[in-house]
């Protein structure tokens, strides 16, 4: 189910700015111009919250060295456990 969003015209937020940010830290408010959606005015902790869950794709090449170091450690304690698992032991704790 998608959450309805409320949308105010860029007009109107000038004209009542006071309940429009009021209810920005209660909800995403869309600005729109012309019709069309153009901005997003929210609570500063929840634009905080969401730039937290921001994430980067790197290509090898530009993979940065402390990552690649952690990344190569996980790998090789995949591919070289340092213990080996015997009939009963719990695959997956």
């Amino acid at each position: 189910m998608k959450d309805k969003t409320t949308t105010i015209p860029v007009n109107q937020v000038q004209r009542h700015w006071g309940d429009v940010s009021d209810r920005a830290l209660r909800e995403p408010i869309v600005i729109s111009a012309k019709g069309r959606p153009r901005h997003v005015l929210m609570a500063f902790d929840e634009y905080q919250r969401l730039k937290a869950r921001d994430r980067r794709a790197y290509t090898l090449e530009d993979l940065p060295d402390d990552l690649a170091e952690l990344l190569e450690g996980g790998l090789n304690a995949l591919w070289n456990p340092d213990t080996i698992a015997e009939p009963g032991d719990p695959l997956i704790a």
